[in-house]
């Protein structure tokens, strides 16, 4: 039954996730109690996860799956820069799962939840004849004034990167692709990077620390999140293609496609900020020291009639580029 399921489910969770100093009352209630720290600003995100939309049971094992439905959540509290704290569940189950793998889902989840500070405060489940679904509200915190928003972008900022893109595309083509090149040395790397994407909090946290004017997860490709920032900030922008860091495996495997991966791709949960120049080199050594990396990859400038992204090609030729990503209510999609 669903007491029993979750008694099971709870049982799954390391002893931190499922108790923390700050968490008065968690799993068990109608309610949990959560006390946050003296000062500090909550940040509150939800995502979901829909079988056929965000994923497909068929290409991921369901450790995976929880790792990246809590990850994904996390990734938008840093791109906040906020240290993340709680989080509940809510499943939409068929009634048909086994239980070995409903405990594989919160341990994938639990792990994510340990190695980043989030205590599991509880949830729901549901029926959902339609298919799997995953629902998770994250809680975080914001300690001082600084804040990473899309909208504090200004003419002048340079527009950066962390880490590279393209793999977690390039992953799910492959797992899509039942040809050779999934046999190839680098290919797990990649389907790695899709199934199971590490939230960028540390980075985040430094991003706000040292002055970046605005922030965001690249969830949907950086020609469709950049938008977004310049839409917020009443900017414009220009890329270089030619900046853009993309992993040796994507450019080897996909060498027709890469930069489509790494531009219009999505899920790579790297950070895409803006920051004023007098601080990138600060900005740059500062993320050396956590262990990341950051790529300039262009700069905003002024806004005319509205908004607009000019690309510098793979030419060195400047055009104006249209946006792109993944719209869940497009025609056809």
């Amino acid at each position: 039954g669903e007491f029993g399921l979750i008694a099971r489910l709870d049982a799954a969770l390391p002893d931190e996730v499922r108790r923390s100093t700050a968490l008065e009352l968690g799993i068990g209630d109608d309610a949990a109690i959560w006390r946050p720290s003296p000062g500090a600003s909550v940040v509150i995100t939800t995502d979901s996860l829909v079988e056929e939309i965000h994923f497909r049971l068929d290409w991921t094992d369901w450790a995976s799956l929880g790792h990246k439905a809590l990850a994904v959540n996390v990734s938008d509290l840093a791109a906040m820069g906020a240290d993340p704290k709680l989080a509940v569940v809510t499943l939409g189950l068929r009634g048909s799962e086994r239980l070995a793998d409903l405990v594989a889902l919160y341990t994938g989840m639990g792990d994510v939840a340990r190695r980043y500070g989030v205590a599991i405060a509880g949830g729901d489940i549901v029926r959902s004849p339609f298919g799997l679904a995953l629902h998770i509200t994250a809680l975080g915190e914001l300690l001082g004034e600084a804040r990473l928003t899309r909208s504090g972008a200004r003419p002048g900022d340079i527009i950066g990167v962390t880490g590279t893109l393209g793999a977690s595309a390039a992953g799910m083509r492959l797992l899509a692709d039942a040809s050779a090149l999934r046999q190839a040395a680098t290919a797990d790397l990649l389907v790695q990077a899709h199934l199971r994407p590490e939230p960028r909090v540390l980075l985040g946290r430094v991003l706000r620390e040292h002055g970046a004017s605005a922030a965001m997860d690249l969830s949907d490709g950086l020609m469709g999140d950049l938008p977004k920032i310049l839409a917020a900030s009443n900017v414009s922008a220009e890329i270089d293609l030619r900046a853009i860091p993309v992993a040796a495996a994507v450019r080897a495997l996909f060498p027709e496609q890469w930069l489509t991966f790494a531009t219009r791709g999505g899920e790579d949960y790297e950070l895409l900020f803006t920051v004023p120049e007098d601080r990138w080199a600060a900005m740059c050594e500062a993320l050396a020291d956590v262990g990341g990396q950051a790529q300039a990859v262009g700069r905003i400038s002024p806004v005319e009639a509205m908004p607009s992204i000019t690309v510098i090609g793979m030419d060195g030729v400047a055009r104006e580029e249209k946006p792109g990503a993944f719209d869940h209510f497009a025609p056809g999609d």
